[in-house]
């Protein structure tokens, strides 16, 4: 998704690209989901202590990465007499709303939004909590396919607009996460995958590209299509059996790589910014180029997790 969403060389030309660029809009509406399915274990029990953990573990890149651009910028701002964000307001509305210097983190404020209304309606409503939840995935669809609430996002301000029109868009999503956690759903289909896999791809290429799935008013993922999209997604790759592989090799590399997407995530908007500022060869953005930015973000992570990754500071890396 991050190369083929950054760059802007990906044509008709080639096919495989262009589907890949169509599809990317997919990966946070599954990364929801999943969040929410393997996490509605946790939420069900009323842990504390777990939900406690997992909410300092979201809490401690939010704030830290939020606290190291905020440095940055004000190193840059008197050495290079930039006009990056550096005042204590900006750094709190960064903290507060997740959106301002480093806008990538208001995804990670609507996680932790989220987490924290999940866990309040799942100790109210106790064995009701699903059927509640369901109640308000409809009422969020409803209002998103309306204009009622439009008058009013638009009067607020855009740090504010943004994480709280993008928690409307991925409320439903969290909901389809607890639900495939609550209800088996995933057991199930594997059971028929022959089956779970055709009609995925009928769905996903087919059935949603219906007008009336794209009529939502939203910030970035509104509407069911989002919703169905990723479901077939998370359907289609959760048949594949990664459970079979033997080679030990294979296992270790997947793990390696997957260990610092949430660095990368954290710090490529802002790292953008900056390499786009200083060196003209990054305002180019085409595919090779936003490549190389992709592994310097990478190798930034690596690294990074390589001296921290024995300190509470691996967080904001992994």
């Amino acid at each position: 998704s991050f190369p083929t969403r950054r760059s802007s060389d990906l044509t008709t030309k080639n096919k495989i690209l262009l589907y890949l660029t169509q599809s990317r809009m997919f990966h946070v509406p599954s990364f929801y989901i999943m969040s929410f399915y393997f996490l509605y274990n946790t939420l069900s029990s009323l842990k504390i202590k777990l939900i406690i953990k997992r909410l300092i573990r979201l809490l401690i890149p939010h704030i830290g990465w939020a606290i190291i651009f905020f440095e940055i910028n004000r190193i840059l701002n008197k050495k290079y007499h930039k006009k990056y964000h550096d005042t204590f307001y900006h750094l709190k509305t960064q903290i507060v709303w997740g959106y301002d210097y480093n806008p990538i983190f208001y995804f990670q404020w609507d996680l932790i939004t989220n987490t924290v209304i999940f866990t309040i309606i799942i100790f109210i409503f106790r064995k009701y909590s699903i059927f509640i939840l369901h109640i308000l995935f409809i009422l969020t669809y409803a209002l998103l396919y309306s204009r009622y609430h439009l008058n009013y996002m638009n009067k607020l301000p855009k740090y504010i607009k943004i994480p709280l029109g993008n928690l409307l868009d991925l409320f439903p999503l969290s909901v389809s996460g607890c639900t495939l956690g609550c209800c088996k759903i995933m057991d199930f289909l594997h059971k028929y995958k022959i089956r779970t896999l055709v009609l995925s791809l009928l769905v996903y290429n087919v059935v949603v590209d219906y007008n009336i799935f794209k009529q939502a008013h939203g910030t970035f993922y509104p509407g069911i299509i989002f919703n169905i999209k990723a479901l077939c997604v998370i359907f289609i790759f959760s048949l594949f059996p990664s459970d079979k592989i033997k080679n030990k090799y294979i296992s270790k590399f997947i793990i390696f790589v997957t260990n610092y997407t949430a660095g990368v995530y954290y710090m490529h908007m802002t790292l953008d910014q900056y390499l786009n500022d200083f060196f003209v060869f990054f305002k180019k953005r085409t595919f090779t180029v936003v490549i190389t930015e992709y592994a310097i973000c990478y190798y930034i992570c690596f690294f990074g997790t390589l001296i921290f990754g024995r300190t509470p500071l691996k967080f904001l890396f992994c």
